[in-house]
């Protein structure tokens, strides 16, 4: 088995169909490139066909999986007859800095935790809390209170097979003054780290001194790139900056921005780094090609240093 196996992130958002019947009568409606894209049997394919042997959902996928195939169970199966597995789930922690909200917020993570298992999942990668607009700043208090719920569900995790990462996006409450003060107030034995390379150098984090820092606990990836290193706090506290009206993208394809990722795999390397990384296509227009542009860059450019 390979040291590092890859994923995609879930987001191709609404797929109506489980599987197409009859593909040419479809496409026939309205002779569009939609036949291509609405079914979960030929996006299992193509991902499948450009070496991409996992899946990472999200729980807002459930809403649009669940009633079209039943069950994880029957979602997973049919994933895997097309070469693919369900390798996590991505989980918001809502209000963990609260403390009036500890039992809901523990309560959440495990059930979390339980649909990862009924996928046959082994990892979830969560946010610690909400954004920082209308949260943040947060006291020490809150930020060890997010670190008080996060060993309790890293706790319940480990005890059913699940590793849970800290995941920061660059506009949470959890932002670069108390980033690293919260991975140190978790538990190692239960709380361990998804580095987010795109949303960490736009927090301010240098991805490469990052990893060295942390490389012992890290679980995963999530692998984009970005032209938008540290951003400013004004940009980062705003209101959904994720969110760009005039089309600004803040993530790109791997290879697409300025990010060091070949210095990163010399780090993996150096680190014996084993496990999974999941690619992210934020804002990509076309997931197939930027999946396909990611295969290439992987292969030519990056795995060539670690294998």
């Amino acid at each position: 088995m390979p040291n590092i196996r890859y994923a995609n992130m879930c987001h191709w958002k609404a797929i109506p169909y489980r599987k197409i019947d009859n593909f040419r009568e479809f496409y026939y409606e309205d002779k569009t490139n939609s036949a291509y894209y609405s079914d979960w049997d030929n996006i299992l394919k193509y991902q499948s066909a450009l070496g991409f042997e996992g899946i990472e959902i999200a729980p807002w996928d459930l809403a649009d999986i669940l009633p079209l195939f039943g069950s994880p169970q029957n979602f997973t199966e049919f994933a895997k007859d097309r070469g693919v597995s369900v390798i996590g789930m991505f989980h918001g922690a809502h209000a963990s800095h609260a403390a009036g909200h500890f039992d809901e917020a523990v309560r959440a993570g495990r059930e979390a935790v339980d649909t990862i298992v009924q996928f046959g999942g082994t990892y979830m990668n969560t946010c610690p809390t909400q954004n920082y607009y209308g949260t943040g700043p947060l006291s020490r208090e809150e930020v060890q209170q997010c670190a008080r719920v996060m060993n309790e569900i890293g706790l319940y995790a480990t005890d059913h097979g699940v590793k849970i990462g800290l995941h920061n996006e660059f506009f949470c409450a959890i932002n670069l003054p108390n980033h690293r003060e919260l991975i140190e107030l978790t538990d190692p034995k239960f709380v361990h780290y998804c580095i987010d390379t795109a949303q960490i150098e736009i927090m301010g984090e240098n991805l490469l001194t990052f990893y060295e820092d942390y490389h012992d606990r890290i679980s995963t990836f999530h692998l984009k790139d970005t032209a938008s290193a540290k951003a400013p706090d004004d940009v980062r506290y705003a209101q959904d900056p994720e969110i760009a009206d005039d089309g600004t993208r803040w993530f790109w394809e791997p290879g697409q921005g300025e990010l060091d990722l070949k210095g990163l795999y010399r780090l993996l390397k150096q680190h014996a780094f084993k496990g999974w990384i999941s690619i992210e296509y934020d804002g990509s227009p076309d997931l197939l090609a930027s999946m396909a542009m990611t295969r290439y860059y992987l292969d030519n450019a990056l795995r060539p240093i670690y294998d």
